[in-house]
C-alpha cells in the first residue's frame, strides 16, 4: 500500500514546517500526502505508518489527533484511520443552552409497517456508544415506517441484552401486535424519538427510566439496503437522527432513525422565554 510522501521545497525556497515542532511537521507531511487520496480511503497500520516517515508510534499518534482536529482524518473506536470528507465535518454545540430539536412529519400519518426483533452481538460503535463489553449481546429492534402505504422512515433501537434472556426468534417482518410481541413493545413514531423501547422482563437494565441524553443529526446517503427499502434514488441522502438514551447518568439504549427528507423537516431551535 503506498502512502505517498511531500517532496522537499526547491533550493532557495522557505521550508514550511520551519519553526514547527516536530509532531507539527510530521502531521503537516501526511496531510500533504492525504490530500491525494479520496474521502473513504484506509491508511495504513500505525507501525507501517511509523516505518513509512521514520518516527516512532508515539508521533504517529500526536501526528492523527492533530489530523483529526483538522478534519483530515476520521478514526473509528477500533483505531482504524481513514482520509474524512468535508461532508462529515461536524461543528459542536455542546454547551449551547436552550437550544431543542423537532422532528416533524409535515401533516404525515406516521404508522409501524413492520418490525424485525433479534437478539446479535452488539457491533463495534454501539458497544462503544453504550459502554459494553466486545463481546455483549444486544436486543435489536427494526421497524419499517410508512405513511399512506410508502416507506417514509426506518428505526433501528438497541438494547443491551440481559444475560441469560432468551433470543427471539428474529423472523418477525410483518405488521405488529400487541400480544405475543417478543419486546413486548408496541411503538408509536413519536415514541421512538422520545424513549428508549420497553423490553419486558429485564428491568435490571433501567431502561424505563432512560430519557435522551445525546443526540446527532446527519444529512449523508444511507447504506445500500436503506436506501432501497426507503425507496430512495441512488445516490440520494437521508436524514440520520440518532439518539442516545441514558438512565443515571449511563447509557441504557441507542436508537437510529433514518427519515426520507421529502416526508421530514428537522429542526434546531432555541428555546423561548415566556414573557413574565
Amino acid at each position: 500500500m503506498v502512502f505517498a510522501q511531500s517532496a522537499d521545497p526547491p533550493p532557495g525556497e522557505e521550508d514550511p514546517g520551519a519553526g514547527k515542532s516536530a509532531a507539527g511537521v510530521l502531521a503537516d507531511r501526511m496531510a500533504a500526502a492525504l490530500v491525494h487520496r479520496e474521502p473513504g480511503w484506509k491508511l495504513p497500520r500505525r507501525s507501517a505508518l511509523a516505518r513509512r516517515f521514520s518516527v516512532s508510534l508515539a508521533e504517529i499518534d500526536v501526528a492523527v489527533e492533530e489530523l483529526s482536529r483538522r478534519s483530515l482524518l476520521r478514526k473509528l473506536p477500533d483505531g482504524q484511520l481513514y482520509r474524512a470528507s468535508p461532508a462529515e465535518y461536524q461543528i459542536p454545540i455542546e454547551g449551547v443552552g436552550g437550544l431543542s430539536t423537532t422532528v416533524d412529519p409535515m401533516g404525515s400519518l406516521i404508522s409501524c409497517q413492520a418490525k424485525h426483533v433479534s437478539r446479535r452481538q452488539a457491533p463495534q460503535d454501539i458497544s462503544w456508544a453504550l459502554g459494553l463489553e466486545a463481546d455483549a449481546q444486544v436486543r435489536v429492534v427494526r421497524c419499517l415506517w410508512t405513511a399512506n402505504g410508502s416507506p417514509v422512515a426506518m428505526s433501528t433501537a438497541y438494547v443491551p441484552q440481559a444475560p441469560g434472556r432468551p433470543s427471539p426468534s428474529g423472523s418477525r417482518v410483518s405488521a405488529p401486535a400487541a400480544a405475543g410481541d417478543e419486546s413486548g413493545w408496541v411503538p408509536a413514531f413519536d415514541e421512538v424519538l422520545s424513549e428508549p423501547p420497553t423490553v419486558e422482563g429485564e428491568p435490571e437494565a433501567g431502561i424505563a427510566g432512560g430519557r435522551p441524553a445525546a443526540l446527532n443529526v446527519e444529512l449523508r446517503p444511507p447504506q445500500p439496503s436503506i436506501a432501497r427499502g426507503l425507496h430512495l434514488a441512488p445516490g440520494q441522502s437521508a436524514i440520520t437522527v440518532t439518539i442516545r438514551f441514558d438512565a443515571a447518568a449511563a447509557p441504557v439504549a441507542l436508537t437510529v432513525v433514518m427519515l426520507r427528507p421529502d416526508f421530514f423537516k428537522v429542526s434546531v431551535e432555541t428555546a423561548t422565554e415566556t414573557p413574565a
